[in-house]
């Protein structure tokens, strides 16, 4: 029995243009594939970007509604690739009929019934539809294997109208969390919605979010209240007719299939046959049209608001992204100013390179000359036999304030770590999940790469004290360095030993306190950048993941839908 949502009995009419009896299988041919590409270009145009912006776009800090626009993000690129994408550039695909609904509503039960054979499996163990599957007629057989949907469903051939592909969904409600989100995915396919349901199970919850959804998006609906005792046929109709009209539903077929008991085999196809009818005046080429043309005009309103609460959830994570990069930015100045004055004051050479000078510049070792001049002919030969052994004393030095900047520095680029852990718990939800993402192992690495790649880069743009230049002339003597002892020579008073810092200005004479000036800042820039680089790091893990111009994009397209929906821009 076929009832509308308004209580009356009867059937649709047929479209005031062509006799209910009319098929595509009779209709005059379709128009060329490519008119109906150039009708819809401007459309597609705009789908297309939004498809691609749509991948650009994301939502890795945990704000919330975050979750929703995760989840809507997905509905979206779900409805643009398997039914608008298609839909616009082949109008004349087949209508496709999404039978859906709860578990043991008997979907894949009518749905063998309308295809006259066993074309999807039916029984009591559930899920009875792992993979939905797709039933079309064989002549749509061809292009409906190109349609994204066959590439997630069976597609097998039935007794359907031409122009019409029936889909038997998973259940909405299925015990597998798979198909119950490929369920819901799949109204995104729809240009009809077969809901099917039963006497105790139509007043469920989750069929009638969907069935908002549906209505929503101005999806072409019919329902079938399936397995119905007949002595409470009159109640659960009233019942389920009033639920529909407080939903907000017009008009809308209503058909009712009585209870047949346990079934050895097919469901009798008198049965269904109201519903098949109804399923063959749909696939007429006039209604068909209308079915897909309605789908299309409903789609563009609920679109636009949905990319419009998509951009409104990116701008939230821009911003809150922008206000986690400032957290963590503030911790960087204090952090710098404190480690440069720390080096400007000599930590670096505090301890081990300060003892290792004292020892090596005592009487006969390798930097007495260094620390004072030593005069006398044989005295001056020694200095001469020295000049390797000096190297080696100072190329050790040099080892002791490398390890003395891991030390240092990496104790600074852990405070500033743990500052900027602190800021970002302190913020917000978001802010302490990333920062507890940062796996300990990674930034230990990291900041140890960090600091070999700054002392690797400050020790190798070192200059020389010019020595050779200095001692040339016709008296001249071996100078007591040679370029690389010059250069360790410069780092040790750059990186503020007194002894150094005079040994440099006796030997280099005036250019000496440029040469170690300009060390002792790049010495400075270097650990700054240790810093700034930690600092980094976090922000890093932000916008890798965020696209402050997929937004915009977004934006521009919510103008596009709206002049797609007829409205004024």
């Amino acid at each position: 029995m076929i009832t509308t949502s308004d209580g009356t009995p009867g059937v649709p009419a047929a479209p005031e243009d062509e006799p209910a009896t009319s098929t595509h299988d009779d209709a005059p041919a379709a128009a060329p594939r490519e008119e109906a590409r150039r009708a819809t270009s401007p459309a597609l145009d705009v789908v297309l970007d939004l498809q691609a912006q749509l991948e650009d776009v994301a939502f890795p800090l945990d704000l919330p509604g975050a979750e929703r626009a995760r989840e809507l993000r997905h509905r979206v690129s779900v409805q643009l690739a398997t039914h608008l994408v298609p839909r616009l550039r082949e109008a004349s695909l087949p209508a496709v009929v999404v039978v859906g609904g709860p578990t043991g509503a008997g979907k894949s039960t009518l749905v063998n019934a309308i295809a006259g054979e066993s074309v999807s499996p039916a029984g009591v163990v559930r899920p009875t539809t792992r993979r939905p599957v797709l039933v079309v007629h064989p002549d749509d057989a061809e292009p409906m294997a190109e349609h994204p949907v066959a590439a997630r469903a069976a597609l097998v051939h039935g007794d359907v109208p031409r122009g019409l592909a029936l889909l038997d969904a998973p259940d909405l409600d299925s015990v597998d969390e798979a198909n119950r989100a490929l369920a819901v995915e799949l109204v995104e396919v729809a240009d009809v919605w077969l809901f099917v349901t039963t006497a105790n199970r139509y007043g469920d919850a989750l069929p009638w979010a969907v069935l908002d959804q549906v209505r929503r998006r101005g999806i072409t609906l019919g329902v079938v209240l399936d397995r119905v005792p007949r002595e409470s046929l009159d109640i659960v109709r009233r019942d389920l007719l009033g639920r529909l009209q407080d939903a907000g539903f017009g008009s809308l077929p209503l058909f009712v299939v009585p209870d047949a008991g346990p079934l050895a085999g097919p469901l009798d196809p008198a049965h269904v046959s109201e519903v098949d009818r109804w399923l063959r005046l749909l696939a007429s080429r006039a209604a068909s049209r209308e079915v897909v043309a309605r789908t299309l005009r409903g789609v563009w309103n609920p679109l636009r608001a949905e990319v419009r609460e998509l951009v409104d959830a990116a701008t939230a994570q821009v911003e809150e992204a922008d206000a986690l990069l400032g957290a963590a930015s503030a911790v960087l100045p204090p952090a710098v100013a404190a480690l440069s004055e720390a080096i400007a004051t000599g930590v670096l050479t505090e301890g081990a390179p300060t003892t290792r000078w004292v020892a090596g510049a005592g009487f006969r070792g390798p930097l007495e000359p260094l620390a004072h001049e030593v005069t006398g002919f044989f005295a001056r030969r020694r200095l001469e036999r020295g000049r390797e052994a000096r190297g080696a004393a100072l190329a050790a030095l040099v080892e002791e304030l490398r390890s003395a900047f891991v030390d240092v520095v990496g104790d600074a680029a852990r405070r500033s770590d743990a500052d900027v852990v602190h800021a970002w718990t302190g913020h917000s939800a978001a802010g302490a999940a990333l920062a507890e993402a940062r796996r300990p192992d990674d930034v230990v690495g990291e900041r140890r790469e960090r600091l070999s790649s700054a002392w690797t880069g400050w020790v190798s743009g070192l200059g020389t004290l010019g020595l050779a230049s200095a001692t040339g002339g016709q008296d001249a003597r071996p100078p007591l360095l040679d370029p690389d002892g010059e250069r360790a020579l410069v780092a040790l008073a750059a990186a503020g030993l007194p002894a150094a810092e005079q040994a440099a200005r006796r030997l280099g004479a005036g250019g000496a306190d440029d040469a170690v000036a300009a060390a002792r800042t790049s010495l400075q820039e270097a650990a700054a950048g240790v810093l700034a680089d930690e600092v980094r790091a976090y922000g890093d893990t932000v916008s890798a993941q965020l696209s402050i111009e997929a937004a915009t994009a977004l934006r521009v397209r919510v103008g596009e839908l709206r002049a797609l929906a007829g409205e004024e821009q």
